[in-house]
Parts: structure tokens; C-alpha cells; sequence
């Protein structure tokens, strides 16, 4: 036991990522499917070892998640499960990480503040359910992070590197980190070099490859974009404000503004004495576990951050980018951690002012005021689980319905396949086909598998109005299929 417990202390890292596996892994009992944008990496995985790779259609192109899902793909019908498993334990991780960051500057307070803020933040749980990338990019930052606060530079570069092949929005930081490493850790250049040439060899390779037009990412970014989001609103920078604050409980949100005042006022040592900025200074730093000058400055580099973040995805979104909420994500759990660490910070002043006795009381009183708020997020996200389940029974039965259509030879044989927009990548899938070749929008010779991409909305897709010879051939509990087939080539 004792030696178990001595491995457990030297390589924590290592036994919390095989944790998460574990769970990631037994998470999956429960309904589980991927959703559009993984679904299209994991086919975009198939593609690759097939050398066929084909990215005209579909989501942007991320190098991440295809790094895992082209090996994947030898596990044949086990792959998207795979990807799911890597998906969710990113978030598993990142809950830990948040917690852990917190805690280094603000106590186990911060710690749970930060986590239940993360876990509880908008769109957390959906994303990381249906194998969405953000739950695993704030996983690598927030260990980059960590691993640079212990001097472990180069390991912070190589999952600032990992993070960089996630989302762009991470290259301008990562440049400056590089920047500052090229001149104050020489050793370091070689992987700087390589990095420089990876990370645009890793975006642009592949979609030269399959589409012909490396660029092909940044223009389908700003094509089709949904009449909801913030890109075509009014003012786009500042519905991407709002977004960024409905991301947060209030709780954390007012943690972050207090932190931020805590930590400012503790570097410029408030001079009046009967000031609130002063009684907060002094009551953070007398108390029994005070705030060190470094910790000060890293919360404000990490608010900045996160604001940062925030701006540069306004810019974009100014700039014709459809601004998705779960862009957002990085600086909402950046915002946790550091929302985290401003509530603990209050309530170490209120015991440096009258004692633990009152400490004790204020942090009783800080977890009453968050409860409301927790109780309020955590039923929407039980609520979640019907939606999550129907999409998964949704996908789930696709095959039944290709096999009651007759089987992939003689779906293929009628016509072209079509189905509801959100649903053209797990048809791919499910047939073998490139993206491309499964259409929206009906026209025949077709086949048509239509169904309710939610409980709530109308059957996808779109039939034409005469129905052009459509006649149902198949149908599940959730799925009609219809068909117009070509001359010769009927399914009866």
C-alpha cells in the first residue's frame, strides 16, 4: 500500500488521466453518440487510411482530434465510441486541472468553486458529452499553465502546441509565449522551430489535400452561419460579450471582478488606511494562508487572459466568424478559476479580520449564496439528458434503418442519399461515403432518410411538396425512410 501510494504521489498526472479513461470509458453504458463536427473527424480518420481524404463538405478542419481518430479507424464500428472516450476524459481532466490551479492560489475553497464553476457552466456538460473539442482544449491549457507555474517550460510549450491544433484562437498566445521562451530559454529553439513549422503544415496540409484550398477552413467558418448566432446580430462584438457572461454562473463572474480588485490592490499596496481596498489587502495578506505576490500577479495574467480571449473572438466575429458560444469556452474556465480563487480570497479576509470563527462562517455563506445558482444550472443539465438520449437513440437506430432499407448496396443502387443537414456526417459514416455525397435537400433519384434532429423540431429534411414519386420503404422508431429510386434499381 505504501508503495502504491508513493507512485500515486510521484506521478499524479498519470493516475488521473487513466482515471478519466476509466470513467470516460464507462460513461459510455449510458446512450452516447457523437454529434456533427466529430462525426466528420472520425469519417475524415476512415478517409486517411484509406488515403481518400475528402474535406469539401462538412465542419473546419482541426488536426487534434484526427490524430487520434485516423488510428481509430482500424477499430472499424468502435471508432466514434473511441474518439467519445478521449473526448469526455479531456473534460474529466479538465475539471481536475481547474480544480488543482485554483487550489495552488486559493486554497480547496477556490478548488471546488472553480471545478463546480466549470462543470456547471454553459454548454459544459453537452459538449463534452456528444465529443466536442472545447472540453479538451481547456484541459491542455489549463496543464500548460500549471506546468509553466513549476518551471516545466517545455512541457507547457508542448501542450501549448497540442492546444494551437484545436483552435486558432490559440495562436497569438501561444506566439508570444514562444516569443518570450526563444530569448529567455535558448535550449528550447529546436522544438520552437519545429512547432512554427507543425502547426500550419497540420492545418493547411490536410485541407490542400482534401479540398484543394488550404484555406478552405477559414472560408467555411463564415459560411452558413445559423440566423442565431452572434455574427449576423446587431452589434456581434457585443453579443459575444453577452455570451461570454451568460457562460458563467454569477457567482463566479462576481469572483473573477473580485479577484481581479483583490489582486490589483494587493500589488499597489493600497495606501489609505480606512480604505475597502485596504481591509481586503490586509485581510488577505494577514491571514493564515496569504496570498503570495506571484500568485497576485498570476491571477491578474490569467484574468487578462481570459479577457483577451474574449476580445479576440469579438474581433472575429466583427469580422464575418459565425462566434459560437463554445469558442468562448477557454476564457469561461480560465474565468472559473480565477472566480474561484476571488470568492476563497473574501473569505480569508473575513477571518483575518475577526478570526477563523468568522472565515469559517464566510465561507459557509459564500457555498449558500453559489447553491441557488448551482441547484438552478445543475437541473437544466438533468433536463440535458433526455435531449442527449434521443440523440443517441436517433443515431443509434441509422443502421437498422439502412439495413431495413435493404443494405448499403441497394441504398447506394437506388439514388443519391439525403437527410437533415445535422445528420449528413453519420450517414456518411453509416454508408461509407465522403460528406459530399450526402445531400440536404432532395431531388430525385433519392433516397431520404428523415427524421426529427430533436424531440421538438420538424422532421429533416425538407421534402418536396409533391413528394416527386417519394414512397416510404423503411422506418424505425425514429426514422422514415423514403425513396425515389432510378429506373431498375427499386428497393421492393
Amino acid at each position: 500500500m505504501g508503495t502504491n501510494g508513493s507512485a500515486l504521489r510521484k506521478r499524479p498526472l498519470l493516475w488521473l488521466t487513466c482515471a478519466a479513461l476509466i470513467l470516460a470509458a464507462l460513461s459510455l453504458l449510458a446512450p452516447s453518440t457523437p454529434t456533427y463536427d466529430p462525426w466528420a473527424w472520425i469519417a475524415w480518420g476512415r478517409e486517411i487510411t484509406q488515403f481518400d481524404l475528402d474535406t469539401r463538405t462538412g465542419p473546419s478542419w482541426k488536426p487534434f482530434p484526427v490524430l487520434f481518430t485516423t488510428p481509430f479507424a482500424f477499430a472499424g464500428d468502435a471508432a466514434p465510441e473511441l474518439w467519445l472516450v478521449i473526448a469526455r476524459a479531456g473534460a474529466l481532466l479538465a475539471v481536475a486541472f481547474a480544480y488543482r490551479l485554483a487550489a495552488r492560489l486559493g486554497g480547496a475553497l477556490a478548488g471546488v468553486l472553480a471545478a463546480v464553476g466549470l462543470v456547471l457552466s454553459s454548454g459544459w456538460v453537452r459538449n463534452a458529452w456528444v465529443g466536442n473539442s472545447e472540453a479538451l482544449l481547456v484541459a491542455l491549457l489549463l496543464l500548460a499553465i500549471e506546468r509553466h507555474l513549476e518551471g516545466r517550460r517545455d512541457q507547457a510549450l508542448a501542450l501549448g502546441l497540442g492546444a494551437a491544433l484545436l483552435r486558432p484562437e490559440v495562436w497569438p498566445f501561444l506566439g508570444l509565449y514562444g516569443l518570450w521562451l526563444w530569448f529567455s530559454d535558448p535550449g528550447l529553439r529546436r522544438w520552437l522551430a519545429a512547432g512554427a513549422l507543425a502547426v500550419p503544415a497540420l492545418w493547411f496540409g490536410p485541407e490542400l489535400w482534401g479540398s484543394g484550398d488550404p484555406l478552405r477552413a477559414s472560408s467555411r467558418a463564415q459560411e452558413g452561419i445559423a440566423a442565431d448566432r452572434p455574427a449576423l446580430a446587431e452589434s456581434p462584438a457585443l453579443e459575444i460579450v453577452r455570451d461570454g457572461v451568460e457562460l458563467l454562473l454569477a457567482p463566479i463572474a462576481i469572483g473573477f471582478l473580485v479577484a481581479i480588485a483583490i489582486a490589483a490592490a494587493f500589488l499597489v499596496r493600497v495606501r489609505r488606511p480606512d480604505s475597502p481596498g485596504r481591509l481586503l489587502v490586509a485581510g488577505v495578506a494577514q491571514s493564515r494562508v496569504s496570498i503570495a505576490r506571484g500568485d497576485a500577479i498570476c491571477v491578474l495574467a490569467l484574468a487578462a487572459g481570459a479577457l483577451a480571449w474574449l476580445a479576440l473572438v469579438a474581433v472575429m466575429t466583427e469580422a464575418g466568424y459565425a462566434g459560437n458560444q463554445r469558442y468562448l469556452v477557454p476564457a469561461g474556465a480560465i474565468a472559473c478559476v480565477v472566480g474561484g480563487v476571488g470568492l476563497a480570497w473574501l473569505a480569508r479576509a473575513a477571518g483575518a479580520w475577526r478570526g477563523s470563527g468568522l472565515q469559517a462562517a464566510a465561507t459557509v455563506a459564500i457555498l449558500l449564496a453559489c447553491s441557488p445558482f448551482f441547484y438552478a444550472r445543475g437541473r437544466d443539465v438533468v433536463e440535458l439528458r433526455r435531449a442527449l438520449a434521443y440523440e443517441a437513440h436517433l443515431n443509434g437506430e441509422l443502421d437498422d434503418a439502412i439495413e431495413r432499407a435493404g443494405g448499403r448496396a441497394r441504398v447506394l443502387a437506388c439514388g443519391q442519399p439525403f437527410t437533415g443537414p445535422y445528420q449528413v456526417p453519420v450517414l456518411a459514416w453509416q454508408l461509407g461515403l465522403h460528406g459530399r455525397q450526402v445531400g440536404f435537400q432532395p431531388r430525385a433519384p433519392a433516397i431520404v432518410f428523415s427524421a426529427r434532429p430533436t424531440r421538438t423540431q420538424r422532421p429533416a429534411p425538407a421534402l418536396p411538396r409533391d413528394g416527386r414519386g417519394l414512397e416510404r420503404v423503411a422506418k424505425t422508431e425514429r426514422w422514415r425512410v423514403l425513396a425515389a429510386c432510378k429506373p431498375g434499381a427499386g428497393l421492393r
